[in-house]
Formats: structure tokens, sequence, C-alpha cells
């Protein structure tokens, strides 16, 4: 469920960052024009094309950021990281564009380029001022919810500190349920105590509140149903917190996974379910990560058959059979799927495997060694330059992998992986990933490649994969790690 908090934020970030854009624009004209000379005559038709471009590219940049984080408590550094980086990609998608269109602002070179610097300044500026106007007009806007906390002395110090952290949300007050009478009217973290488990409902029954948030030990059964059915009844938005999750998570995930860890309740055969799992990708990620596996796949087909055609006589020549290996491995949660190298080995190499695993240098459930006698001399080139991965991306344009991802492994493999190994499929496989760019060569234990795939996982963004890719450029150019 989005929070008011995130619906509100995105509209006013939206409108807000439109109008430190035109006014942008605005000054950049006024700037490059007046007092530089440096802008052409263009004609309205021209100007409505490039302002619409520069729309389209506002949109398509704004909707590659998470707007969900809480922007109060967000500092002045970050927030000029955030415009650096959001201008960055406006000015490359736009840029994009009018070379599609070849648009004739193209040729504006300094107009092109003095927009985005000069809204990097704009846009911190006027992230600060929504700061301001969100945390100090939302009472006379009713934009806040007017919240109460239901609680045990143990947990109400957290409680209030992340509720408070939320500029939506005002706490006007907090019911202690195990105090004595004559601790109410004290104070916890500012916030006023007003009731104990005797007069807690009298006080919810008589406060102005939207929200309340319920966190009480799970021994309390049945006897504080009937309080909860009165306060649904009332029309108040109930937040029950779950205990039983949080001892769940404490044995189960750590620090990283914990925090986004995807939790949904249900209902299935009539009763609730809670849902979990460790992997969060909301939709427009998804599409995203795809977006950007559909384009790069394309550029690396069309970049592929030719360097294939000119390595596929030498290989031939050399070890008659098939020009492409084709091999089943395990992919996103134990699918099977056939995966595409160039064939850089014998054609008997799968039954040679078998004799050499006594020279296996990697300590864990993948076969690496040095001078491999099953790799034919081409086969040798091609690994180096890493030319014989080029089939997968047509794997990748067909869905079956990520450009960015984790490595698949073999059937045997798989049948030998125990349940933490498992984690590390839970994402699309992909052609390159943390591990490739972190030195493969150097790595020779298992467990620390798991390491690096689930770290990877827990902290995907599409920046991230778009990180990786470019180190992956460079490794294969240095040569580095592709043994």
């Amino acid at each position: 469920m989005i929070s008011k908090r995130e619906k509100l934020q995105y509209v006013c970030t939206f409108v807000t960052d439109i109008l430190s854009l035109a006014l942008s624009m605005a000054l950049g004209w006024l700037m490059v024009d007046s007092l530089l000379g440096k802008v052409g005559n263009y004609t309205a038709p021209d100007l409505i094309q490039a302002f619409c471009l520069l729309m389209l590219a506002y949109l398509l940049t704004f909707l590659t950021f998470d707007q969900s984080e809480n922007i109060t408590t967000r500092p002045w550094k970050r927030e000029l990281k955030i415009s650096v980086k959001f201008n960055l990609i406006l000015t490359l998608i736009n840029s994009a564009g009018l070379l599609l269109t070849k648009a004739p602002l193209l040729s504006s070179q300094y107009f092109l380029v003095a927009v985005p610097v000069i809204n990097v300044v704009l846009m911190t500026v006027f992230h600060s001022v929504l700061k301001k106007l969100l945390t100090t007009t939302r009472k006379k806007n009713s934009m806040e919810s007017l919240v109460g906390v239901v609680t045990t002395g143990e947990d109400a110090g957290a409680m209030v500190r992340e509720l408070q952290r939320d500029w939506s949300k005002r706490l006007t007050g907090i019911a202690l349920l195990e105090i004595p009478e004559e601790q109410i009217g004290g104070q916890i973290e500012g916030v006023d105590i007003k009731a104990n488990y005797d007069t807690f409902m009298d006080w919810l029954r008589q406060a102005a509140l939207d929200e309340v948030y319920v966190d009480i030990p799970m021994d309390s059964g049945d006897s504080f149903v009937p309080y909860l059915k009165e306060m649904e009844s009332m029309g108040l938005t109930v937040h029950f917190r779950l205990p039983l999750l949080d001892r769940i998570e404490e044995v189960c995930c750590d620090e990283t996974s914990t925090a986004r860890l995807s939790r949904s309740l249900s209902r299935c055969a009539g009763g609730n379910v809670v849902t979990m799992g460790t992997v969060e990708l909301k939709l427009r990620d998804q599409a995203l990560k795809r977006m950007l596996d559909i384009v790069g796949s394309l550029v690396g087909c069309i970049l592929s058959i030719p360097i294939i055609a000119i390595v596929a006589i030498p290989l031939k020549l050399e070890s008659p059979g098939p020009l492409v290996f084709k091999q089943r491995r395990v992919g996103r949660n134990g699918r099977v799927f056939y995966i595409h190298k160039l064939r850089s080995m014998y054609v008997d190499a799968e039954e040679r495997k078998k004799e050499l695993m006594a020279r296996n240098e990697m300590n864990g459930l993948m076969f690496k060694m040095q001078d491999d006698p099953r790799i034919t001399k081409v086969g040798k080139f091609i690994r180096k330059t890493s030319i014989d991965e080029l089939p997968q991306f047509f794997d990748v344009l067909r869905g079956d992998m990520s450009l960015v991802g984790t490595r698949p492994p073999t059937l045997d493999e798989y049948k030998q992986y125990e349940s933490h190994h498992k984690r590390r499929l839970s994402m699309k496989p992909g052609i390159t990933g943390l591990w490739q760019v972190s030195g493969r060569s150097n790595i020779e234990d298992f467990e620390e490649v798991v390491k690096l795939d689930t770290k990877y996982i827990d902290n995907w963004t599409i920046w991230q994969d778009i990180k990786i890719l470019l180190k992956t450029v460079w490794v294969v150019f240095a040569g580095r790690g592709a043994e």
C-alpha cells in the first residue's frame, strides 16, 4: 500500500521539478541568447519540438528515480548528488531524442548545456524550499494525518522516533498500557502520554485521530480483539505490528535483506496470510531492467554477428563440430533453460570433465583449472576476449537471461547446492555480474561468489546494472579476470 506521504510527495516533487526545469530553460535561453549571442534563428515549430522532447525526457528521467524516499530527511549533499545525477540522465535522454528526430535545436550546444547546469542549482534549491513548505504548512493545509500509538514502554521510544520522521503524520499522543495512572501526562520523545490500559479506549473515542499504531505483546491473545474491532468501527486506519514477523527476520535475515524484505497481507482459505520475500523489484524496476536488456541485447546482437562470422572460420578449422555450444543451465528459482556460447572446447569436453575434477582450483561447486586441456587454441583467445559469450545476447533478447545478474550453474552443480546457495538464483541469470567485475580469476571460494551474488540482489538498482556493464567493458578490453 502506498502511504499518504508517498502520494503527496510524488505530486509535490513532480510539480517542483517541472517548475525548476521551466525556469532553467528561461534562464538558459536568456543567458545564451542575450549575454552570449549564441542562439540561432529558430522557428516556432522548432522550439515547440524541442520543448516536447525535453518534457518527454523529463518524464522518462523522473520515472527512473525512486520517489518513495522521505525528502524531508535528506541532507543537502544528497540533494545535490540526486540533482546532478537527474540532470545528467535528462541530458543524455534529451540529446538522444534530438539526434533521433534531427531537431534543429541540436545545433545550439550552448543552450543544451546551460539548461541542465542551471537546473542542478535550481533543483537543489527548490527541493530545499519544498522541504520547508512540507514541514511548516502541512498543518494549515490539512496535509498531515493525526496519529495515535497504543504500545508498551519497551517499544514506545523507537516507534515514536520513526513516526516523527514522517512529515505527513503528526503524533498527537501515546497510550502506554502497563504504566500506573500517575504517569499519565508525562512525555516520551516530546509526545504526551494520554492513557494506560484502563483508559486508552476512552482516549481513542474522544481524540481527533486518523490512524492508530498498535504494538502489543503476542500473548495478549483474544482479549485485545474487541478493542481492535471497535477501532475499525470508528473508521480509524489501524496499523498492527506482527512480533512473529520480527522474530522470523531476526533468525533468517541479515540487516540488508531485512531492509529489502517484501511484506504483504492477503487471504487464503478464509484466513489471513503474511507474504515475505527477500527480493522486492517494483513493476517500474522490472520494466526498466527489461528495457535495458532489450536495448543492450539488440546492440549486442548487431555487433556480435560480424565478430562471430570472423572467428567461426579458425574455430571450425581447429576443431570440427558445432559452432555454438548449447547447454542446459539453471536460472531464476530453479528454472531450466538453454544457454548458448561459441564452442571454445573440444566436442568431448563434458566427458573429459569427470577425469579432471581432481584438479579443480575452485573450492566449492564451480569448476575452474589453469590450462584446461579441453580448451582449443582459438577457444583460449575467444575466452580471453569474452567473444565466446556473444551468443548470449540472443538469450537476453529472448528473455531467458539478463545483461546483468548471477551466472547460472549447470544441472550437476545445482544438484549439490545447499539451501542458502539457491538464494543467488532469486533473480534472472546474467551475462555479467558483480562477481565478473570483482576479479573473478582471483576468487577461488564458491562461498565468496555466493556472497557477491546476494550482495548484488539485496542492493539492486538500475544504476548498479549500468555501472556493472561499464565495468565489464573495461574488464574485457583490459583482458582481466577472464580465465
